[in-house]
């Protein structure tokens, strides 16, 4: 597979989820051009872009169904629940083979086969049934003829009678209609640009699409010259035919637009036109730029050991007591601070990303269950960490699928309760501090506590003499095995499932918390780190141990005489810091410290799921911004350390997770 194909299939997969998203806005409203549009351009993108990169089956397919909606365009057909069926599933089966990345079978595909004689067979069965309008007498709706000029500057090295894929794109749109192409070159004879006059019905969306797998390779400026055909006047053709090489001069074209009453400046744009307005220039390879995931891990793997140096100096630099070197290390560490923040931003991408498949899932699953779901989402826009995003679908994935076979009930029971027929599934995302908030609701039964405890002493998971707070009760659904469905579906019911997606948050550093209330719904709540390798923390000393404490839990630090925690050496659970009481977990007790404790105790206030408790340590050396690296088989069973990291002075200290730290000291910890 060659890289102009490998660059087809990561632009073709971005093209679907865009699909997808039209076909779901037109199934809501079938009347609505906007996104009838946008179906319509993304699918001829698909088009144009298989078949030139050699993959005629999709070219094919894409070809067939791009007619059933161009027919919904001329009026000649209706949209309808089987048609955009038929398109999704089509293009879902593209997508699984695109990502699997083999010409071979792409091309061989007997599936690709059976959904274009799927697409086939339908047009043919809305002919036969005459739901395909006569359209004679009427007027169909199309693009009026336009002139455009553009101006394609390559960004690579070219020549008039390569096989680039841009020379193959110029020629198509050569025959959209009247057109001249005029070629300049550089002395050496390479390409320096084409300018193209064109007078065609087709849009400029649907031109700029036929540059959407080489934008990164040139530059293009789209022009609206005038309405009608300018080849039709003959002083704009003898101005043509007198350039001999030169450069359009659009402004001496201005008498003759002035004759159409019109001017080839374009309007600005307006508030709403955004890709249709006229005249935009479209530099894609100055906006964004599309690069190897490697290479972004790359990078990051570099700034972190950048980060360890950097700590190293500034130990040293401590050490010497030197003015200067410690001078330069101050405005080092805000450079790498500045260039830490900026590389974990480009691994970032919005939520957004997960939104479509989501109301594909609930679209899909609510027709077979026989309900009726609204998706919902807010906070789209929130980014998270690609790879997290990608872990985390699976998950998300789950928890939506219970919502709708478990949560929400039959439009009937729904009914019959005084709710609307329509349930809702909503996601809401945003961020606090440090961390990536997801929240997953729905508006349905809710969860039975008492059945949920009910199962759980069944298993012998809780003793029958427990008495659990609600949170605690909640919190039994994701232990294996446990399920209060009362009868197992395809969907969901056999228990297995929430134990992972448990499992799946906290590998992520993350947590998960469940509030229910009968009736009414169900709340899940997942919280995420928002970045898995680089954290800043406080380095703190017990027993000269080293630890770190994430700055992101930290509210503030007070100092206590040591006598003051520890009474006829017992530890006190309780203290009183800045006039008020605080539970307090002491690290020297918790991991049997050996050595004589110090004189004072520096206190650390943390949040820790929605309570302020605080953490007991010798003393706090200093905060720092470090790398977290994975933890080695002696410390992978020990869940309240997220990682680990190298000190300046090479030294290996364990990074904390307080949640766990606090859930796991009823028992005392070894490590």
């Amino acid at each position: 597979m060659d890289i102009n194909q490998k660059r087809f299939i990561e632009d073709a997969l971005d093209l679907l989820n865009e699909l997808d998203e039209g076909l779901l806005q037109l199934e809501a409203n079938p009347h609505a051009s906007a996104p009838l549009e946008q179906v319509f351009r993304t699918m001829h993108t698909i088009k144009g872009g298989a078949n030139m990169f050699g993959f005629e089956n999709i070219g094919s397919l894409a070809h067939q169904l791009e007619t059933l909606y161009d027919y919904v365009r001329q009026g000649k057909m209706q949209v309808s629940d089987g048609l955009i069926s038929i398109t999704l599933h089509a293009f879902d089966k593209v997508r699984d083979l695109l990502k699997e990345k083999d010409a071979t079978r792409i091309n061989n595909s007997d599936a690709l086969k059976e959904h274009l004689q799927v697409a086939m067979e339908f047009l043919k069965a809305a002919e036969a049934t005459g739901d395909l309008a006569d359209l004679s007498g009427t007027t169909v709706s199309k693009d009026e003829l336009a002139t455009f000029f553009l101006r394609v500057s390559p960004s690579v090295a070219l020549t008039e009678d390569g096989n680039h894929p841009l020379i193959f794109i110029l020629q198509d749109i050569a025959i959209l209609g009247n057109c001249r192409v005029l070629v300049h070159k550089h002395p050496s004879g390479e390409v320096a640009l084409w300018e193209v006059i064109i007078a065609t019905t087709t849009s400029q969306a649907e031109l700029e699409s036929y540059f959407m797998f080489v934008e990164n390779e040139c530059a293009v400026e789209y022009i609206r010259l005038a309405p009608g055909d300018l080849f039709e006047d003959a002083a704009f053709t003898e101005y043509l035919d007198a350039l001999q090489g030169q450069p359009v001069a659009l402004e001496q074209l201005q008498p003759i637009l002035d004759r159409r009453q019109t001017t080839y400046t374009a309007p600005l744009e307006e508030e709403g036109e955004g890709d249709a307005a006229a005249g935009r220039k479209r530099v894609a390879s100055d906006s964004f730029i599309k690069v190897s995931k490697r290479k972004v891990d790359d990078l990051l793997n570099w700034i972190s050991e950048l980060i360890i140096l950097q700590a190293q100096l500034s130990n040293t630099a401590l050490s010497l007591q030197h003015p200067a070197l410690t001078n330069v290390t101050e405005q080092l560490e805000m450079i790498t601070g500045r260039l830490r923040d900026t590389s974990l931003e480009i691994g970032l991408v919005p939520v957004e990303t997960l939104v479509t498949k989501f109301k594909r899932l609930v679209r899909d699953l609510s027709r077979q269950l026989g309900k009726k779901v609204n998706f919902l989402s807010e906070g789209a826009e929130t980014e998270m960490d690609k790879d997290v995003i990608e872990l985390m679908a699976d998950p998300m994935i789950h928890i939506i699928r219970n919502a709708i076979d478990h949560g929400i009930e039959t439009p009937e029971v729904r009914k019959a309760a005084g709710k609307s027929e329509h349930g809702a599934v909503k996601l809401k995302a945003f961020n606090s501090s440090a961390y990536v908030n997801i929240v997953i609701s729905d508006d349905g039964k809710g969860i039975c506590k008492e059945n949920v405890l009910k199962k759980a002493q069944e298993k012998g998971l809780v003793a029958a003499d427990a008495n659990l707070t609600d949170d605690e009760i909640y919190d039994l659904i994701f232990h294996p095995g446990l399920s209060t469905a009362s009868q197992i579906s395809d969907v969901s019911g056999r228990g297995v499932g929430m134990d992972v997606v448990k499992q799946k948050i906290v590998e992520l550093r993350g947590s998960v918390s469940v509030k229910s209330q009968p009736g009414h719904g169900t709340v899940i709540h997942i919280k995420l780190p928002l970045s898995r390798s680089i954290i800043e923390g406080l380095l703190v000393n017990v027993a000269e141990t080293r630890y770190v404490v994430p700055m992101n839990v930290v509210e503030r630090i007070d100092r206590i005489p040591y006598a003051e925690l520890c009474r006829d050496n017992k530890v006190n659970k309780t203290v009183v810091v800045n006039e008020e009481p605080l539970f307090v977990l002491s690290l020297r007790e918790q991991f049997h410290a050996g050595l004589p404790p110090p004189r004072t105790t520096d206190i650390i206030s943390v949040q820790v799921n929605g309570a302020r408790k605080g953490i007991a340590v010798d003393k706090i050396e200093g905060k720092m911004q470090t790398v977290m690296k994975p933890l080695g088989d002696v410390y992978k069973h020990q869940d309240f350390i997220s990682g680990s990291t190298i000190l300046g002075n090479g030294n290996l200290a364990l990074v904390l997770d307080p949640a766990r730290l606090f859930s796991m000291s009823v028992n005392t910890i070894t490590v």
